[in-house]
């Protein structure tokens, strides 16, 4: 096992410094440890790689900047502060560790990490109160494979498309919090809620089709799709393959955007609720009814199954 070191910042704000640490800068098969209160300049460091970067519960100082977020390749990255005034900006890279996992917890209200570059798997904490922004800037996107999502008051943010990507046969598991995404869940990705609130506010896809899966199964979950399907009619692509009615409430009330096409819908109970401001919401495949309370689109010719 690699050396533990700890941040002190006790002759400056610079990661490479030696002395800024209890045992010397992080090596590649290290755990770094930053607490304290000193703040650390963002960018690459001369010596980037460390299994473990933990931010302890107590640091009160702030990691990299908008422009330049601190650079790391590790294996994982675990936030765990909740101490006002805390933005860190971390952008993980690199070849040395090929899978890079994010644990978040901590961080109270008003609080944000800006987390981008390869995430394989993001879990967001059931105590986590802030946002995590995925994606820094079209120049540090955010590339996700799987996320986790726990949290009971906090908001993970992917609403800005070009900031963010979400790798195919990508997973969501959903339990509480809010997400705002802004860009497809990847081809073949599956969302899955069985608490929580999506806000999906753009869905970028193509004329081959959107291959994603949403299922929602818990009373209290819920998805608002503002999004559309820009410049293509809804008998041409499909925004989402499949959804999964149990429970919870799957709803297009507020979309005042361009075309949106459904392909099955599968309802056992729960409530969908697709009666949008336009015309401009179409069930292309069938709509499978169980249970449950359905809304239809004002404009849509239905291959219903009700049983």
């Amino acid at each position: 096992m690699g050396v533990s070191t700890t941040w002190t910042g006790s002759l400056s704000s610079s990661y490479n410094t030696a002395g800024n640490w209890t045992n010397g800068v992080p090596v590649a098969t290290g755990t770094a440890v930053i607490d304290g209160s000193v703040s650390i300049t963002g960018g690459v460091p001369s010596q980037p790689d460390v299994q473990r970067f933990y931010v302890a519960r107590t640091y009160t100082g702030a990691i990299g900047s908008v422009g330049t977020p601190l650079e790391l390749d590790c294996s994982e990255l675990s936030v765990d502060n909740n101490t006002s005034g805390s933005t860190h900006y971390i952008h993980l890279d690199g070849a040395t560790y090929a899978s890079k996992t994010v644990m978040v917890d901590g961080l109270k209200t008003g609080n944000a990490l800006y987390l981008s570059g390869d995430l394989d798997l993001v879990i967001v904490e059931s105590t986590f109160l802030g946002t995590v922004h995925l994606g820094n800037s079209a120049s540090k996107v955010a590339t996700v494979k799987d996320m986790t999502i726990m949290t009971s008051a906090g908001t993970v943010d992917a609403s800005v498309p070009a900031n963010v990507a979400f790798a195919d046969n990508a997973l969501l598991y959903m339990t509480a919090g809010t997400f705002n995404i802004g860009e497809n869940f990847g081809d073949n990705g599956t969302m899955t809620l069985t608490g929580g609130t999506i806000n999906v506010n753009e869905w970028t896809v193509t004329s081959g089709g959107s291959t994603d899966s949403l299922i929602i199964s818990g009373s209290g979950a819920t998805v608002n799709w503002n999004a559309g399907s820009t410049g293509l009619t809804p008998s041409s692509i499909n925004a989402v393959r499949t959804l999964t009615m149990v429970n919870g409430t799957f709803t297009t009330v507020s979309n005042e955007k361009a075309y949106v096409g459904l392909g099955t819908i599968t309802q056992y109970g729960g409530t969908v609720n697709l009666q949008s401001p336009f015309p401009n919401i179409e069930i292309n495949t069938a709509f499978n009814s169980y249970a449950g309370s359905f809304n239809a689109p004002k404009q849509s010719v239905l291959t219903t199954t009700a049983k």
